[in-house]
């Protein structure tokens, strides 16, 4: 998987975005000429295309990079990260969908169940309802969205109640996604606000993830190593940074699931350290065949 940020500016200004130095980047450097260059130098074929932000949104020729990008790979998945805001404008929403293929789909980050915990961590009043309204225009017009939740000490206790909201209000997702906070940039600036500890998080999320189990909803978990995990669990975690983001320690290295794992990000190291950590009970494993999700499930 490749990600490119094809705009350095953003409508919100999220308490914990691993972005936020790109607002300091000039904004003529998001060329079409340019990103294919990264690209090729990252992977010259790829299997999946990250557009990320900055919201790629507000990029002004975002649907010509679309295009060009599926006429040069027109097999391959493109992924676009986003808060979903300027799809609250139907006639925007129906402008990308002529751009959609089967091989494409939003990102889109939910960070509440209302207003009040939305737009506290956006830091941008009237967020949550225009990215609700974008997410349901998207999903009335049938264009496949995965819906983001990060997980962070303003929202890690509304977990269940996130859950119950997407449930409620906004069935057809395709997946959702618990991603842990990253402590870089603008969340290592802020971490007082923003850090919390899996040993807290855990107990929040478990009834968040049996709710949408439950209700036959598909959820992914990003950065959340397997031991702080219930082991039913497991097959939803997936490895989802690269190695040189990660801390290896004593425990990781005798750990016999470490390659399965994503392990833990040194930016939660340097904050908390490894004392909630050990290595798991023996279980079986059934190994998949995505290299990024190599767990598929485990036998009883």
């Amino acid at each position: 998987m490749v990600a490119i940020r094809v705009c350095n500016k953003c409508n919100n200004n999220c308490i914990m975005c691993s972005n936020y130095f790109v607002r300091n980047l000039d904004e003529t450097e998001r060329t079409f000429s340019n990103l294919l260059s990264r690209i090729k130098e990252k992977e010259p074929t790829p299997k999946e295309i990250t557009f990320t932000g900055g919201e790629p949104f507000i990029n002004q020729n975002i649907f010509e990079l679309i295009d060009k990008f599926r006429e040069l790979y027109p097999k391959t998945k493109i992924n676009i990260l986003s808060n979903a805001r300027m799809f609250s404008y139907f006639k925007y929403a129906l402008r990308f969908k002529k751009h959609l293929d089967k091989n494409m789909q939003i990102a889109a980050s939910l960070l509440g169940q209302n207003s009040k915990v939305h737009d506290s961590i956006t830091l941008s009043p009237g967020s949550f309802k225009q990215t609700v309204l974008g997410i349901k225009n998207l999903l009335r017009l049938k264009i496949p969205v995965e819906l983001r939740v990060i997980v962070l000490k303003q929202n890690y206790k509304q977990l269940e109640e996130i859950a119950k909201y997407i449930i409620k209000n906004l069935q057809g997702v395709k997946y959702v996604v618990f991603i842990f906070v990253d402590l870089v940039s603008n969340a290592l600036k802020n971490k007082e606000e923003v850090a919390v500890s899996y040993t807290k998080t855990i107990p929040q999320l478990v009834p968040a993830m049996s709710l949408l189990k439950n209700n036959k909803i598909y959820f992914r978990l990003y950065h959340f190593p397997l031991c702080i995990l219930p082991t039913e669990f497991w097959e939803n975690a997936w490895i989802s940074v690269e190695k040189m983001k990660i801390r290896e320690t004593r425990i990781c290295l005798s750990c016999p699931y470490s390659k399965y794992c994503v392990g833990i990000l040194k930016g939660y190291y340097n904050t908390f350290g490894e004392i909630e950590f050990k290595v798991p009970e023996k279980v079986n494993l059934i190994l998949g065949d995505n290299p990024f999700h190599q767990i598929k499930g485990i036998e009883k």
